[in-house]
C-alpha cells in the first residue's frame, strides 16, 4: 500500500493501482482537509481550540474521531464507538511512524519517503493485518503529516 502526493496539497492511496481513497488540504499552509474514499464518503477535519492540538473528524456535521497530541508526542486517535489508538514516531531519528492500539501492537508503520524534486512526502504502508478501513489509514496519513508539520515548525497558523 503507498500515498501518493500529487499536487502538494493531496494525498492519494492506493494499493496494487486502485485508488482507496485521498486526503485533500484546503491549502498549503492549513491543517483543514478533507478525506474522500472510493465509496464517496466524505470526512471533514479540523482543528479545534486556540492551539490546535486537538482535531475533529467530521461526516455530514457528526463527530466520528478526533486526534490530539498529548505531552509525550503522540497524537491519540479516538472513535466514537471508544476505539482509541496511538499515533507514534519511532527509528533513531524518528523517521518512521506507526499506529498501535491500547495494548501497544503496532497495527500500522508508515515509511516517509521525501522527494525533494517536489519537495513533498510519500508514505510506503506495511501491517501484519490489513486494516478494512481506509480512513483509518488516511488519519493516520494526516497524523504523520501533522506530526512533521509541528516538530519542524512549517506551519505558524491553523488557518
Amino acid at each position: 500500500m503507498e500515498v501518493k502526493c500529487t499536487d502538494k496539497r493531496t494525498f492519494q492511496l492506493t494499493e496494487k493501482g486502485q485508488p482507496l481513497g485521498q486526503l485533500t488540504y484546503k491549502n498549503l499552509f492549513s491543517y483543514n482537509a478533507k478525506i474522500t474514499l472510493t465509496n464517496s464518503d466524505s470526512y471533514e477535519i479540523k482543528p479545534v481550540g486556540f492551539f490546535g492540538t486537538s482535531i475533529t473528524v467530521t461526516k455530514n456535521k457528526t463527530e466520528v474521531a478526533n486526534l490530539k497530541m498529548n505531552w509525550k508526542g503522540h497524537i491519540v486517535i479516538t472513535f466514537q464507538d471508544g476505539q482509541e489508538f496511538v499515533f507514534k514516531a519511532k527509528g533513531a531519528f524518528h523517521n518512521k511512524y506507526v499506529i498501535e492500539n491500547k495494548d501497544e501492537e503496532r497495527l500500522i508503520q508508515f515509511d516517509p519517503k521525501f522527494n525533494w524534486g517536489k519537495f513533498n512526502y510519500n508514505y510506503d504502508i506495511s501491517y501484519e493485518n490489513k486494516p478494512q478501513d481506509s480512513l483509518f489509514i488516511l488519519l493516520g496519513v494526516y497524523a504523520s503529516n501533522y506530526y512533521i508539520a509541528v516538530m519542524s515548525g512549517a506551519i505558524a497558523g491553523t488557518a
